[in-house]
């Protein structure tokens, strides 16, 4: 099953490749079909999918940004 990633990016760096670089996402695969998707642009929040998981606790520490994850729901654009 597909895993969302719930992400808080405050500042510049909104774009795919800048969230791959996140040490928290190191070496998760991450879908780029998908890229990132913006679920609530006026509080910085955007999702992003991948296969699976692993270590969240770990992950979040690495990486402040990382919110939360959960199981792929069906999502669509907010309006701005």
């Amino acid at each position: 099953m597909a895993v969302m990633i719930k992400l808080r990016l405050p500042g510049s760096n909104r774009d795919f490749e800048s969230v791959r670089g996140l040490p928290g996402l190191a070496g998760l695969p991450l879908d780029p079909g998908f890229g990132l998707v913006p679920i609530r642009p006026r509080d910085s929040l955007y999702v992003i999918r991948t296969d699976h998981i692993d270590d969240l606790d770990r992950r979040r520490r690495l990486s402040p940004e990382i919110i939360q994850a959960y199981g792929e729901v069906r999502i669509s654009s907010a309006e701005t």
